[in-house]
């Protein structure tokens, strides 16, 4: 019984957070006030009342319009509203309930008598990666609609992945392991180590063995390894960006994508955000060919930036709505390569702790991307006397 009460308050919980979250995204890209004025109708501009304002329960009992002049909302109210809850939820299952990185330090058996109340690192990991969680959907939704990350979101995920990290340094909350995966040997990337870094709030730490100034469960590695992986998460994305760009001739990815990664990077380390692209590649793929198959297409052509007026601002040109931006694709990328970490990263673990390896896979990559874009890059069209107005 107190299992379903905790799942129900989460569910509850996020339902109200993603109302929340609609704020941010229906406000943050005109750059308007989240705190004032209150919710109210675009059109008519009267304030929604509180009744009308209940997560999910307040849009179906008006059908989706407003009280005042019937404008129809937006359908993304109801599921933001609905996807955060089971995403809170979802979170709390894994992480709380079934211990899905199978960290030692959190067996909780939530069908055991008198447990009512998980432990409270565990409740704190759950805070920790559920703001993180939160974040990549009010910025993925943004970019969906407006193809834009508005900085405060990113900017504010890495100020609290940082403080949180340095807080619950690896392998918070299971200081006992540090001795079960030789953290002061530098054979960490021998097969017989692989699989054998303990996984914590932040699953691995930014390097083996650890310095003597930053051992493991120091502040100074949590602080370290949300640093790094804000930096590398960046980067990773600044420099595929700039290589593919050099070789396809155009624009490829907003500044936006590296600034949701470098926020990924604050929370879980270098690692999973530099993988996390790769991964977020073929989500975004999939992704779009969803988006191909569901939408129909636009009947009218529609004009691209460049062929817009000088004087048009990039805001007011149409937008196809088939074209999905890397933003949801890249979010959904970080969630998975995370959750899956316990099996991907023994895989990877020999790259990741062998600087020579890793070298050798950054050249490789590099090389690859730029080939990519040379590859894609379209001859560009000559004109003929003919075609002159």
């Amino acid at each position: 019984m107190p299992v379903v009460i905790w799942c129900v308050s989460v569910f509850v919980f996020g339902l109200m957070v993603g109302s929340f979250l609609n704020v941010l995204i229906a406000r943050l890209p005109y750059e308007k006030s989240i705190v004032w004025p209150s919710s109210r109708c675009f059109t008519c501009f009267k304030p929604v009342r509180f009744g009308d304002n209940i997560p999910i329960l307040g849009y179906l009992r008006l059908r989706g319009k407003c009280r005042y002049c019937g404008t129809q909302f937006s359908r993304r109210y109801l599921w933001v509203e609905l996807g955060t809850g089971i995403a809170l939820l979802a979170l709390f299952v894994v992480e709380v309930l079934l211990n899905w990185q199978r960290i030692e330090a959190m067996h909780f058996n939530p069908l055991a008598p008198n447990t009512a109340v998980p432990p409270g690192p565990l409740l704190a990991m759950f805070a920790y990666h559920g703001f993180l969680v939160l974040c990549l959907i009010a910025a993925a939704v943004i970019d969906a609609e407006h193809r834009i990350i508005p900085p405060l979101i990113p900017f504010v995920g890495v100020v609290v992945g940082v403080i949180g990290g340095t807080l619950m340094p690896w392998p918070w909350p299971n200081p006992a392991a540090v001795a079960n995966v030789l953290p002061l040997e530098p054979a960490w990337m021998l097969p017989e180590h692989w699989g054998k870094i303990a996984l914590g709030a932040q699953p691995w730490p930014f390097y083996g063995p650890t310095p003597k100034f930053a051992p493991p469960g120091s502040w100074q590695l949590g602080l370290m390894n949300s640093l790094i992986g804000a930096l590398a998460g960046s980067l990773v994305i600044r420099i595929v960006k700039g290589l593919f760009e050099v070789g396809f001739g155009r624009e490829a990815m907003g500044m936006g994508d590296a600034d949701l990664l470098m926020m990924a990077g604050a929370f879980l380390g270098w690692q999973i955000a530099v993988l996390s692209l790769f991964v977020g590649s073929l989500a975004a793929l999939v992704l779009k060919l969803v988006v191909m198959i569901v939408v129909p297409a636009p009947k009218e052509p529609v004009p691209s930036p460049e062929a817009s007026p000088a004087n048009e601002p990039a805001t007011a040109m149409p937008m196809d709505p088939r074209e999905l931006p890397f933003g949801p694709g890249l979010a959904i990328g970080v969630i998975v390569t995370w959750l899956s970490w316990r099996w991907i990263g023994p895989s990877v673990q020999y790259i990741f702790f062998d600087w020579i390896a890793f070298a050798l896979s950054v050249f490789v990559l590099c090389v690859g991307v730029l080939a990519a874009g040379l590859l894609l890059r379209r001859p560009e069209e000559v004109e003929t006397p003919a075609t002159k107005a």
